[in-house]
């Protein structure tokens, strides 16, 4: 009996080490828009990763926007991945991209593209692992790999058709996003608690799971 409550132990203790979540407050100036979370939970061969955020802004008129990912990755390749966004409740881009084996098909808004693999990283990874300078990652939304350009010490750029992104790293882990656009400038920044669980290594970064 002992011994099986030790199992157990063991077992629950392992599941929450696999098991981490980042929170992020959306902030424009000195006021909150929002909140994001990004999820990992990893296994033996792999890797899932879930993104949930909202933000409301208020500039001529008041809307929001709900951004929700899921994705999938084994032995360090694409699986699958999900993405969904909406405007006040409203579809804006939707996309899908799935391995069969051989080959990716990226469902874009009903449009479907093909792409030969391997696929190692994409938009939800680089929360949790710092980028290399150069490195491209692929995006579902847009149908295509974006790059990452250093230009700091653990700062990096990445430029998309929707504008500027800059992602700051604290011990491998994405602390804030700087995001420009052309009706807004605001930023994902990492909350106290989130951030002090990254200090002290509590949640820890690093690349998925490969063979």
């Amino acid at each position: 009996m002992k011994s099986s409550l030790t199992t157990l132990f063991f077992l629950i203790v392992s599941q929450v080490a696999l098991s981490q979540t980042l929170h992020y407050e959306v902030i424009k100036g000195s006021k909150k828009l929002g909140d994001m979370t990004v999820y990992r939970q990893q296994s033996e061969n792999g890797v899932k990763y879930e993104i949930n955020s909202e933000v409301t802004f208020r500039i001529l008129f008041s809307f929001t926007v709900n951004y929700e990912s899921t994705s999938e990755y084994q032995y360090g390749k694409l699986i699958n991945e999900y993405t969904h966004n909406k405007l006040n409740g409203n579809t804006q881009k939707k996309s899908t991209i799935w391995f069969d084996g051989e080959k990716y098909t990226l469902d874009l808004n009903g449009s479907r593209t093909n792409f030969k693999p391997p696929i190692k990283y994409s938009v939800a990874t680089i929360y949790y692992e710092e980028p290399k300078d150069g490195q491209k990652v692929f995006s579902p939304q847009f149908g295509d790999y974006l790059a990452f350009e250093k230009v700091g010490d653990h700062v990096y750029e990445m430029e998309s058709p929707d504008g500027t992104n800059i992602y700051t790293y604290t011990n491998g882990i994405c602390s804030e996003v700087k995001v420009f656009r052309d009706f807004a400038k605001f930023s994902f920044v990492m909350t106290p608690e989130s951030l002090q669980e990254v200090q002290q290594k509590q949640i820890v970064g690093g690349a998925p799971v490969v063979d």
